[in-house]
């Protein structure tokens, strides 16, 4: 099955969430057993210190921790005294045996151990929270045992001194506590597991509705550019997307805008490129049917002169038909281009001469501005050659006599740039800007003995461009044209 866009958007948002949500979950799981035993330890530090002032003081008035030793009654004594001070501290004190022996060994040895106490079913009596009377032991300054269960090993640096007058008298400590032993303590723990675990089911919940109102905001303006560019892939060119927003979604919104204006502006192009070639062709062929026509009829007699009319409107379709045929390879790409090392100077020199001939007959001055100097790029020199040519044809056909042309070429750092600048008449920037469209022609009756076929130019550019240039036309400061390429040199 494929998904679709909000489907993929809505896995991977949720993905992620719940990743997030699942690692912060068992870190904090793990981290509420910890977190709470340090806190019940930092709480029994605080409470063991309560017990310290009364060793002092019984240090002080005693010397020594020797008679404490052989009395623990009177060690957890004081330890009851002072842990009883905490209001926070809970005791359950359970029915009490005295220890009756004689002192001796055994019993400083059972004393050390803690006291002989009994809470019910054999409990000791005094439980505390957790037991810690029974876990608290004191060491001399030596770090010998003095009273209670010293656990190997254990850290001197959790040890709390007790000082007398100024002077170290031994050590107080606490066993750590290994695990919680009290119900309500238990109790809390798993309840606070247990809203860990409601708090990871409704994150995820929260996880999955957030993820799919996200992915739903997010696709809907990519369905909509999608559906737009299906309209454009059906001919619809006029349809627009309503965006919303500056993000990447917007601004490609605006660039299927841009694509379906340039689509219509090209569709109407081409109905006006059909519409115009259609003229082209139809009226050399009119012509040319009308006067074989006339002559069969009698009409006309068959004489050289009528022969000669329709060569020469056979002529003029046949220069359409090869234009039309070579904008058509420079469009497609498939002309071929030789590129060779090529004296754009010389090719220009060549060219100009060719055309004084057609400069005189109507009276134009044509000059070129030389650069004494060769001016070299890689190109197509037969292509460079119809570039002049046709320019060359533009200028002298459309000036009017007595005018001027003047061409002029020159280096421009890495680029060679040719300008054609000529006399009356001239044209708007609008026009200008058409110039080189295909059957353009500045004259709006379409007199066809005035102007050629309105390709030459549109040939132009795309030769130029293939050289890795530009062309462009503006107005000219003799009142006609000025019509500017620039080709990169070979460097």
């Amino acid at each position: 099955m494929k998904l679709k866009l909000i489907h993929k958007l809505l896995i991977a948002m949720f993905a992620c969430a719940a990743l997030v949500l699942v690692m912060v979950t068992l870190v904090a799981r793990a981290g509420i057993g910890r977190g709470f035993m340090d806190f019940l330890q930092q709480q029994e530090r605080s409470q063991v210190e309560l017990v310290i002032p009364g060793l002092a003081e019984w240090y002080g008035e005693h010397g020594s921790w020797d008679e404490l030793s052989r009395n623990p009654r009177e060690f957890y004594g004081l330890v009851f005294n002072a842990l009883l001070q905490d209001p926070e501290a809970r005791f359950e004190f359970g029915p009490q045996r005295i220890n009756t022996q004689p002192r001796g060994a055994n019993a400083q040895s059972r004393g050390r151990h803690g006291p002989g106490f009994s809470g019910p079913k054999g409990r000791p009596g005094p439980l505390g929270r957790n037991g810690l009377p029974q876990r608290i032991f004191l060491v001399d300054a030596n770090y010998d045992p003095v009273i209670g269960e010293v656990p190997p090993g254990f850290p001197r640096d959790k040890l709390l001194a007790i000082d007398v007058d100024g002077v170290n008298a031994g050590w107080l400590g606490f066993a750590m506590i290994r695990g919680i032993e009290l119900p309500a303590e238990e109790a809390f723990i798993t309840q606070l597991h247990k809203n860990l675990l409601i708090g990871l089911g409704m994150g995820l919940v929260v996880a999955a509705l957030l993820a799919w109102l996200l992915a739903r905001h997010l696709s809907q303006p990519i369905n909509r550019v999608a559906a737009g560019i299906r309209a454009l892939a059906a001919g619809n060119f006029n349809q627009r997307l309503q965006n919303r927003g500056s993000d990447e979604i917007a601004r490609l919104g605006e660039d299927v805008n841009r694509l379906s204006s340039a689509l219509s502006e090209h569709e109407s192009a081409r109905k006006r490129w059909i519409s115009d070639m259609a003229h082209e062709l139809r009226t050399p062929l009119a012509i040319i049917s009308g006067e074989l026509e006339a002559m069969s009829d009698g009409v006309r007699p068959l004489s050289r002169e009528q022969l000669d009319s329709v060569r020469d409107e056979v002529n003029q379709l046949s220069v359409l038909v090869n234009d039309l045929h070579s904008l058509t390879l420079t469009d497609s790409g498939a002309l071929a281009y030789r590129m060779q090392r090529v004296d754009l100077n010389e090719l220009v020199q060549l060219t100009v001469e060719a055309f004084r001939g057609q400069a005189a007959v109507k009276e134009l001055e044509l000059t070129y501005s030389n650069p004494q100097q060769g001016i070299y790029l890689q190109g197509d020199e037969q292509r460079l050659r119809q570039l002049l040519r046709n320019l060359l044809d533009n200028s002298v056909r459309y000036t009017d006599a007595g005018g001027k042309i003047n061409v002029m070429l020159e280096k421009d750092r890495q680029q060679a740039r040719l300008t054609i600048s000529d006399s009356t008449p001239g044209a708007s920037p609008d026009e200008c800007a058409r110039l080189f469209d295909r059957l353009y022609r500045l004259e709006g009756s379409r007199n066809r003995n005035s102007g050629g076929s309105g390709l030459g130019l549109a040939i132009c550019r795309n030769i130029v461009e293939a050289h890795g240039g530009q062309i462009n036309a503006q107005q000219g400061p003799d009142g006609g044209l000025l019509i500017t390429a620039t080709l990169p040199l070979d460097t």
